[in-house]
């Protein structure tokens, strides 16, 4: 059934279009394959040698940059708790991105008890220094309430938007889910274009979710932060 709440409208984006997704600075890399290749050559003297130390040392060098640049980018997590909290933790284990600090259902059902304008000021807060509002979308995330509410404070605040399918993340209490609808489908703009024209939306591999996530998300969220359009 049709969402009755679809379609908040938002102020126009400032500015069109994605850039290549996985475009990224080699500065890194570089140097470590120059290192690699030395050491190969010594190794195994030889061009032979100093091609694979080359490889080997640019690779490397990628891995760390990477590594190094995304571990200094806070995001915030947006999701459906009760269906998906499990899913989320997976993401979370991950490790090599800095998000909002988990809480437990005890301490999110307390919260939600003590009101809007708490759980208002719980999101206000823990999204304040984040540049990254990653949404992870379950089977119902379109439709939940604060879900809504962090997009919506997220694009107002110009923070970055990315959005990350885990419907085929094995929950323990009930394994994979059905996609979800896209929630940056039910914002528009004036002019009638929907919010997801200009935020991505990221769906793994169904057959390994998880390892896509890992090895993707970091791009992803310096993708979403390079190219915001608002």
């Amino acid at each position: 059934m049709p969402n009755k709440k679809r379609s908040t409208c938002l102020s126009a984006p400032k500015r069109e279009g994605f850039t290549e997704l996985y475009g990224s600075e080699s500065d890194g890399a570089f140097l470590f394959g120059v290192v690699g290749a030395v050491v190969g050559n010594f190794i195994v003297p030889g061009v032979g040698g100093a091609v694979v130390g080359g490889i080997l040392g640019a690779s490397i060098g990628a891995s760390e940059e990477e590594n190094n640049k995304v571990a200094k980018i806070p995001v915030f997590y947006s999701f459906h708790f009760n269906n998906d909290v499990m899913r989320v933790q997976q993401v979370r284990n991950i490790g090599s991105i800095e998000g909002n600090p988990p809480t437990s259902p005890n301490e999110w059902e307390t919260l939600k008890r003590s009101g809007d304008t708490a759980v208002k000021r719980w999101i206000d807060n823990n999204m304040k220094y984040k540049r990254c509002v990653v949404v992870l979308i379950g089977a119902e995330t379109h439709s939940r309430e604060w879900v809504r509410y962090e997009i919506k404070k997220a694009w107002e605040d110009g923070k970055a938007l990315l959005g990350v399918h885990i419907h085929n993340l094995k929950c323990p209490r009930g394994g994979t889910s059905k996609k979800g609808r896209n929630p940056f489908d039910e914002f528009t703009f004036e002019d009638g274009r929907m919010l997801s024209s200009v935020v991505p939306t990221y769906d793994p591999s169904p057959t390994d979710a998880y390892n896509d996530i890992r090895l993707n998300i970091a791009n992803l969220i310096q993708h979403a932060i390079k190219n915001k359009s608002n």
